[in-house]
């Protein structure tokens, strides 16, 4: 098995990650130059095999890596569950490999921390058995296609507070969302009276979300 992936899957069920916390904020500078969280198996494999401190794409994945392995420790899932899913990639070095690669390849990619946050989201309702691997590789191919500027956008149709696109300057917002498959839009044409009385045709769209994006919400805004 590839040593990263190895290293992750032991800094997932560490006990040591009970302290990744208390360090996330004081930056990847500190954690690499003072040996801070030196202990947790992945610290060790990205500061040392990769070369973290002349890179800045291995800075990042560590800083994803921390952030995913945090959130995913918030005591959410039950025991028994986190056991039964230890005991699977443990018997399975394959699935192993397969399954925290793909984790691995996606905080990668990542820039902005609240992807990995979201991640670490899916990734504990898959271990949880509250979705199948099916479920977590689509989820986790939304997370990496979104904007996360869009996000903002995206809760406020969740919440019902935006409904359609009338007059709005940012309907690309929507088309972006909408290639996701998260959201529904409807079209609907109306007719309107210019100021000198002439008819024209404007057509709004009208937005909705569909049971996958509700799905996939009530996951990531737990």
């Amino acid at each position: 098995m590839d040593e990263l992936v190895e290293n992750f899957e032991k800094s997932l069920f560490d006990d040591s990650k009970d302290i990744i916390g208390d360090y996330l904020e004081i930056g990847i500078d500190s954690i690499i130059d003072e040996g801070i969280l030196k202990e947790i198996p992945i610290v060790k494999t990205i500061v040392g095999v990769l070369k973290v401190g002349k890179n800045v794409h291995d800075r990042n994945l560590l800083k994803q890596t921390l952030v995913f392995i945090n959130e995913f420790n918030r005591n959410e899932i039950r025991q028994d569950k986190i056991e039964e899913y230890k005991k699977r990639i443990e018997n399975d070095p394959k699935k192993c490999e397969d399954e925290l690669g793909r984790i691995i390849l996606l905080l990668n990619n990542f820039i902005d921390r609240e992807k990995s946050i979201m991640l670490s989201k899916v990734f504990k309702d898959y271990v949880g058995q509250l979705l199948n691997w099916n479920d977590f590789c689509e989820y986790s191919e939304i997370i990496n296609r979104l904007f996360i500027q869009d996000f903002s956008f995206l809760q406020e149709i969740y919440l019902g507070r935006i409904s359609d696109t009338t007059n709005r300057s940012d309907i690309y917002k929507v088309e972006r969302l909408n290639s996701l498959g998260i959201i529904g839009m409807t079209f609907k044409s109306s007719t309107i009276s210019t100021i000198n009385g002439v008819m024209s045709n404007r057509q709004d769209s009208y937005l909705t979300m569909n049971n996958n994006g509700k799905k996939f919400m009530n996951i990531v805004m737990k």
